[in-house]
């Protein structure tokens, strides 16, 4: 769960679409609100069910994204570990917001990237990806002490020596070159 501090921070204050330049195909108000949707989707520590349709088409095609097969390769893509989160944050804050912003969601790239930089969401990822590396690790060392090292307590010494170890049958094996010329004689 995202500290409350750092989904403020990625909230508020809104994004006000007089911030933004309309282009063709969207206006100011539709980018502060796909800008401020993103926001609260990243405060929120990314829910599946708020990852709708309209929401992934439009960014998957912002911040030099690519769409994936569907929604559901996307989202398994960037948004199911906290790995996965880092990835995405470093891709959004490394994208140039290339284009006029009368053409391209540009000018609301730029803003989003400087509210990430800001809120220090992709800090406190990389710091919960730490503790939970550490605690899986953790839990393994345990799981494999607990399988091979053997517990100090479980072992007994034995009180008396001759009735522990049984003396090993002496056998004589054949002299190996005596087997070798057996063998060849039933070629023969």
């Amino acid at each position: 769960m995202i500290p409350p501090a750092i989904a403020k921070a990625l909230r508020l204050p809104a994004l006000d679409d007089a911030a933004f330049q309309p282009t063709q195909w969207a206006s100011a108000a539709e980018k502060a609100a796909f800008g401020n949707g993103l926001l609260r989707f990243l405060g929120e520590d990314c829910p599946r069910e708020k990852f709708k349709k309209p929401f992934y088409r439009r960014l998957s095609q912002c911040f030099g994204m690519i769409a994936h097969y569907d929604i559901t390769g996307f989202y398994s893509e960037y948004f199911e570990t906290t790995a996965d989160k880092i990835r995405f944050l470093e891709n959004l804050v490394a994208w140039p917001c290339w284009g006029d912003p009368t053409y391209t969601f540009s000018d609301l790239e730029r803003a989003v990237i400087a509210r990430l930089a800001a809120s220090g969401l992709r800090e406190w990822l990389i710091r919960q990806s730490k503790s939970e590396t550490e605690t899986r690790e953790r839990d393994m060392l345990a799981r494999l002490k607990a399988k091979y090292e053997p517990r100090q307590d479980a072992f007994v010494e034995p009180a008396n020596e001759k009735t522990c170890f049984l003396p090993v049958a002496q056998t004589s094996l054949p002299p190996a070159a005596s087997r070798q010329a057996s063998l060849f004689d039933l070629l023969s």
